[in-house]
């Protein structure tokens, strides 16, 4: 359970950060002209709405 006092979890913290790497590479991608734009669009609500939680 998060500790309210010290912020973020390690789990919340490295959930962001894959979240962050994602569209980064995505924009890339669509940037350089290997994906289209509906694909990025895809790939978008794909990372956002994915589970981090490793369980699934």
């Amino acid at each position: 359970m998060a500790n309210p006092q010290k912020g973020m979890t390690e789990q919340e913290k490295e959930s962001i950060i894959q979240r962050l790497w994602l569209t980064y590479y995505n924009d890339t991608l669509y940037e350089k002209g290997v994906i289209t734009e509906e694909e990025r669009n895809r790939m978008r609500v794909a990372i956002k709405t994915r589970n981090t939680s490793g369980k699934g």
